[in-house]
């Protein structure tokens, strides 16, 4: 390209005649809209995938939410109830495989609609987590919760305050890293928690970061588990302080 007297390039739009019209084709998602905002255009700038985005996921978001809190009875029915010769849980494991290809392909479609596909990817942490790793997909259970999940603030199932919010989120990340744990740890060499009652135990002690030490995951996977819900402990914890100190505060 043409270059300036300090030798960097010049910006492609300094390059038109002024009233210049260009006309722009391409699949969906190639960039276009990328490409007409570099070109400094300040108006509205109206981009058919990310139409295409918002009404698929308007469509889809409290179906897969709901799909996502079935899996999770049915994930929760496996983990207490463990009979793995037992025809409901071959049903249930079928289940839990076919949710999880649907996820799969629900996040390719998403990803290839999105304009922007890395931020698409940044801003979806946990969609991705869940498909990359099968073994976390349990997890997506807190799609129900997010700005269009069946359980969201917008539907009114919860209220508005933070601190309800922190408190469901937190019960729920309890029941399901209880879960987790034991599915990773029963059955592995010198496991600790082998029931359901250790696992959940182990988890009020991992999330408020208290760690009696009585109870240790051994498996890689159990760890992993831990770290997450150490995270998630340490995050609800600061949205706790956060609005006792602005109730204070008024």
């Amino acid at each position: 390209g043409q270059r300036d007297r300090s030798g960097r390039p010049r910006p492609f739009a300094a390059l038109l005649p002024p009233d210049t019209v260009l006309a722009l084709e391409g699949d969906l998602g190639a960039g276009k809209t990328t490409f007409v905002r570099g070109l400094g255009v300040t108006g509205d700038i109206t981009s058919p995938s990310f139409a295409l985005l918002n009404a698929y996921e308007a469509k889809t978001d409290l179906l897969l939410s709901a799909l996502a809190l079935v899996y999770l009875i049915t994930y929760s029915a496996q983990m207490i109830f463990y009979h793995p010769d037992e025809t409901w849980y071959m049903w249930a494991t079928s289940f839990g495989y076919f949710l999880w290809l649907l996820f799969v392909v629900d996040l390719v479609f998403r990803v290839g609609l999105s304009p922007d596909r890395w931020r698409f990817i940044r801003t979806h942490l946990l969609d991705v987590l869940t498909v990359a790793v099968p073994q976390l997909r349990a997890l997506r259970a807190l799609r129900a919760f997010n700005s269009d999940g069946i359980l969201s603030k917008k539907r009114g199932a919860l209220t508005g305050k933070a601190i309800v919010s922190a408190v469901m989120t937190t019960a729920l990340v309890v029941w399901v890293g209880s879960l987790m744990v034991l599915g990773a740890e029963r059955g592995a060499a010198g496991a600790e928690i082998n029931t359901f009652g250790d696992a959940v135990w182990w988890s009020f002690e991992t999330i408020t970061t208290v760690g009696y030490g009585d109870f240790v995951p051994v498996t890689s996977m159990g760890r992993a588990i831990a770290t997450i819900i150490m995270l998630v402990g340490i995050s609800v914890l600061g949205v706790v302080s956060a609005g006792v100190a602005a109730t204070l505060i008024k």
